[in-house]
């Protein structure tokens, strides 16, 4: 019974319980109060409970300096924390140090048709001059020394282009992380890639253009023919 009288007690206590009493006494206004006063013990209670988590789930950051790591240890505490930096002594390198491009060139730059042997083969003093303009074998040895020359061309300006891209540096005050670096290194390669491809098209289109801007006449004779007709007793007569 004394329990019960207690538990009887503490609930209306709770229930009566009044934070903003005034001197009102009508039961409309008391019944506001009692009201406001819980709404503010809930919101009291739920700020104190959000607080209590923050502070619960909130992660102490602590900054720990290691003296000299080795790239082994700089891998084990990245893939173990993952927010390590590494300050570098030297913030540029070149990419010859660490970089080797290997071209690949089609096929036919390195097959027996453009060897001067082939070349030589195809020339005949005595019937390639004398063969008709549009026949295929009067010039075709000048044909595979252009595509030998197409191939030597191309050769050297990937080798000069390799050769200011391993000139080239790659800075960065931070040892990068492999994802990052892989990134730089794949995006740097496609940009070197790029400019080879343009400046070598931008080389052939001026070669192009000056060539016929200059009117320049092929000594095969195989960009125009020239044609004589004349008129003889009502007959034309071509030579």
């Amino acid at each position: 019974m004394e329990r019960e009288s207690f538990l009887r007690r503490k609930c209306r206590f709770l229930i009566e319980l009044n934070l903003f009493e005034t001197d009102a006494t009508d039961e409309h206004s008391v019944r506001i109060q009692r009201w406001s006063t819980r709404l503010y013990i809930f919101v009291l209670a739920t700020a104190m409970m959000i607080l209590l988590v923050y502070t619960t789930l909130n992660v102490i950051t602590k900054q720990i300096e290691v003296q000299n790591p080795s790239l082994q240890i700089y891998f084990d505490l990245y893939n173990k924390y993952g927010n390590v930096k590494c300050a570098c002594n030297q913030i540029s390198s070149s990419y010859e140090t660490f970089v080797k491009l290997s071209p690949l060139y089609h096929e036919v730059c390195a097959s027996d048709f453009i060897s001067q042997k082939w070349i030589d083969f195809l020339f005949d003093n005595n019937k390639t001059m004398i063969r008709h303009a549009v026949d295929f074998r009067a010039s075709a040895s000048n044909q595979f020394q252009v595509l030998r020359a197409l191939c030597q061309i191309s050769s050297s300006a990937v080798n000069d282009a390799l050769e200011t891209f391993y000139k080239s540096k790659l800075i960065s005050g931070d040892l990068l992380n492999e994802d990052l670096f892989n990134a730089q290194l794949d995006a740097d390669i496609l940009a070197f890639q790029s400019i080879t491809i343009l400046n070598f098209q931008r080389s052939l289109i001026f070669m192009r253009s000056f060539t016929y801007g200059n009117l320049f006449m092929p000594a095969i004779q195989t960009a125009f023919r020239f044609v004589f007709q004349t008129v003889l007793e009502g007959r034309s007569l071509t030579g």
